[in-house]
């Protein structure tokens, strides 16, 4: 699958915003598909934590909630620092550091199960995770260009996605075969991240980075269009983070743990997909439309979901189903849209600047939406985790229509 979609991507050209990277077009996807498969086996990793983290701590759900916090937390707090690291002194550099520092963390857990400790230690994950990140991201917008960036993040955005389920897979497959033993599944867990490390090292090679920017603001890396974006993104992610509830929510409705893995990793797959889908559809017909298309998906995933759990689980329809479904295929269309857009406006010398402030948002939305879904969880259950996900979209959506039109733009127009 990733070879198919580093196989759409040709050498990146000189553009506006950016110049090329010195690599021949076989080349650039060979690094695409080994940056693909190393987020792939990160998100993997954070994956199989998210499954075994209420299980190993035997905490409620709003203090899984806490200890799942801790890692988005200190992701935003050096996300944009890291950004500025990234310009400065390399991507390769920062993600290989990324890699092999969370792999070690990862294995580290296996040694205390006491939830403040491990909190401490996932939140240390959080540096490592804003590494990876910040550091992907940028080298992605360096091997692509405007027409095609959109299906680059959507690649990426698959990677992320397939991650977080495969872990989930793997760490149920772990459990099946260890029972009780959860230390066993960390320091799997551990050695996964690190062969993507290894990988790393070994075949990824270092994009242009020289940045004549030795001092700025984080936020110079934005312009007015793009920082309007930026509270519907961190509504996203709060979101986001508030669906990592799920797989407890969903045990407490009586699924089992095969029994989740198996609908979080299906689902998983066809939100993979309309990433990249979508991703194409933003290069051919633009960002904002594009970006519209998922957030239009999104609303009416949420309150279709909200009509639907109104009834117990077993008495919901199948047209509901299906527009459900639907309705959440066309909410990937938001992520692969919103990056392609911040990676078309961001100067070449500011790129991970400029990953790095969009990261921060995504690391403080899944940090409150962590804490938000624990707290939806224990007080009403999964019709309180959609309601609380309903009010924030629509903040959100009300900001960023708000700074737009500040701006003088109520849409975002195509970047060519």
């Amino acid at each position: 699958m990733f070879s198919h979609i580093a196989a759409g991507l040709n050498a990146p050209d000189s553009e506006g915003s950016g110049a090329p990277v010195e690599s021949t077009p076989a080349k650039s996807r060979q690094q695409l598909l080994i940056l693909y498969l190393a987020m792939l086996a990160t998100r993997a990793g954070f994956g199989s934590v998210l499954l075994l983290f209420p299980m190993y701590l035997g905490v409620g759900s709003f203090g899984v909630g806490i200890a799942l916090s801790a890692y988005p937390l200190a992701e935003f707090v050096s996300a944009a620092p890291i950004g500025r690291y990234v310009d400065l002194k390399g991507r390769r550099r920062t993600l290989v550091m990324g890699l092999l520092s969370v792999s070690l963390l990862t294995m580290s857990i296996s040694l205390t199960r006491n939830p403040y400790a491990v909190s401490v230690i996932h939140g240390i994950m959080g540096f490592s995770g804003a590494a990876v990140t910040v550091s992907s991201l940028t080298m992605i917008t360096d091997l692509t260009r405007v027409s095609n960036r959109g299906v680059g993040m959507g690649g990426f955005d698959f990677s992320n996605i397939m991650g977080y389920a495969a872990g989930i897979v793997f760490a149920t497959s772990i459990l099946h075969f260890t029972g009780s033993h959860y230390a066993f599944a960390f320091i799997a867990t551990g050695i996964l991240l690190l062969s993507a490390g290894i990988a790393t090292l070994i075949w990824v090679r270092e994009t242009i980075h020289i940045s004549t920017h030795q001092h700025h603001h984080p936020l110079v890396a934005l312009d007015q269009n793009t920082r309007a974006v930026l509270p519907v993104w961190f509504g996203l992610t709060t979101i986001l983070g508030v669906v990592f509830v799920l797989p407890r929510s969903l045990s407490e409705l009586g699924l089992g743990s095969s029994q989740i893995g198996l609908t979080l990793g299906l689902g998983a797959f066809g939100l993979g997909m309309g990433s990249v889908l979508f991703g194409r559809v933003s290069d051919k017909i633009g960002r904002g439309k594009t970006l519209g298309i998922g957030v239009a998906g999104l609303t009416v995933l949420l309150f279709s979901a909200l009509e639907a759990v109104a009834n117990t689980p077993s008495r919901i329809q199948p047209a509901e189903l299906f527009i459900l479904g639907v309705a959440a295929f066309l909410a990937t269309a938001t992520v692969p849209s919103a990056l392609a857009y911040v990676g078309d406006k961001s100067d070449r010398d500011l790129r991970g600047s400029a990953m790095g402030i969009y990261s921060m948002m995504l690391s403080l939305g899944m940090a409150i939406g962590n804490l938000l879904g624990g707290y939806s969880m224990r007080v009403g259950g999964l019709r309180t985790i959609l309601e609380a996900s309903a009010v924030v979209l629509l903040l959100s959506l009300s900001a960023t229509v708000a700074l737009a039109y500040r701006a003088g733009a109520l849409t975002l127009r195509k970047n060519r």
